[in-house]
Order: structure tokens, then C-alpha cells, then sequence
């Protein structure tokens, strides 16, 4: 593996290890984009997001040229939040966080998924972890909650998978009064992405 692939995967895991998939963005920071229910990530995945509470809320393809995608989406209202570094941030009842890794071979793409899955184990506390199949293809589902302070969600779902030689990992978490149901909301939306080789 490149070094900065390397490189960019351990900003990405650290990213997963203090927010999730990925940190919150700030508000001064933040530039629109447009919702839309279709979205192609990368060359080997579309979603087509069904639920009206689900709003697209970044995409970025900055990292595309080591083969890394990242999107988010956003249920609720903004309210404003001042993170550990003082950076005031956008804070949403929940958000839905994907990062998708093309990588050079099968093999790869599993090492990766399997790096990614360990770390989610080891910063989250894990009560329960399950496969499952969506769209006809297999995920590792795991539901957790946040330990310690530092992070504004209370709890969360991820979904960890690999097609061909892409792996993915989709977080959905939320705030504690957050009344949605996680795994449903998390389901329906993996059973509208669609993988291609």
C-alpha cells in the first residue's frame, strides 16, 4: 500500500475514532450542496436515498486520487456546538456518515474493512453485533454507544462491508433524545445502495 493512502487512512481513522466516519464540519466552513436523493460514490456505488429525513449534507472526492470517498447526510435542525478545540459546529439530531475505499485488490479492500471495524470496536462500547444482507449484499451491523466525553452523540449503528475491492463503512449516530430507530433508518438506507464492479 502507497504511503499516502496509508496516510490518508489513518486521518480517516482517527476522524472515525473521536466522531464517527468522519468529524463534524463547522459552520463557517461549510459551503451548501445540493440534496438530491441519487448520489454516485466513486465508480462502484449508488445510493438513492428514499428517506425525506435524510438530507444530503457534503460529499467530498478530495481524496479520490487514493481511492477514498466520503458523504454525509443530516436528520434535523442545525443547533450550534462547541467542539473540544472551541470550533463552533453544525449539530444535527443525527447524521449518517460514509466512507468508501477503492483499493487496489479484493485482499486490500478486506484488510482495510477489517482496520476500520477494529477501530470502531475498540473506541465504541459494542452491545451487539450482527451480519446481515441488504440489496444482496452482506454487512457486519454493530450498535453502540460513545465512551467518555468529548463526543455530542449518545449512541450509534455502523455497517462495515466489501464488494470486489471496495470497502465501505456507513455510521448512522445521534444525540441521546434522538427518538428515530437507528437500525431501521440505517437498513432502509443500505438497502438502497447498489454496488457495481
Amino acid at each position: 500500500m502507497r504511503l499516502s493512502i496509508k496516510f490518508a487512512l489513518c486521518i480517516i481513522c482517527l476522524l472515525l475514532a473521536i466522531t464517527g466516519c468522519s468529524s463534524i464540519p463547522s459552520v463557517t466552513e461549510k459551503e451548501p450542496i445540493e440534496n438530491t436523493a441519487y448520489l454516485k460514490i466513486g465508480r462502484n456505488l449508488e445510493v438513492c436515498n428514499t428517506n425525506e429525513n435524510l438530507i444530503l449534507y457534503d460529499y467530498k472526492e478530495a481524496l479520490a486520487g487514493d481511492g477514498l470517498y466520503y458523504a454525509s447526510w443530516k436528520i434535523g435542525d442545525a443547533i450550534p456546538y462547541e467542539n473540544s478545540d472551541g470550533d463552533t459546529v453544525d449539530l444535527y439530531d443525527a447524521q449518517l456518515y460514509l466512507l468508501l475505499g477503492a483499493f487496489t485488490s479484493a485482499d486490500k479492500a478486506q484488510e482495510n474493512e477489517a482496520e476500520w471495524l477494529d477501530r470502531a470496536k475498540n473506541n465504541y462500547v459494542v452491545s451487539a453485533e450482527e451480519e446481515t444482507v441488504c440489496n444482496e449484499q452482506t454487512y457486519l451491523m454493530i450498535t453502540y454507544t460513545f465512551a467518555g466525553e468529548g463526543n455530542p452523540y449518545a449512541r450509534g449503528v455502523s455497517a462495515f462491508g466489501v464488494h470486489g475491492n471496495c470497502a465501505v463503512c456507513i455510521e448512522l449516530t445521534c444525540q441521546d433524545d434522538f427518538a428515530g430507530d437507528l437500525e431501521t433508518i440505517l437498513t432502509e438506507f443500505l438497502e438502497n445502495c447498489t454496488y457495481s464492479k
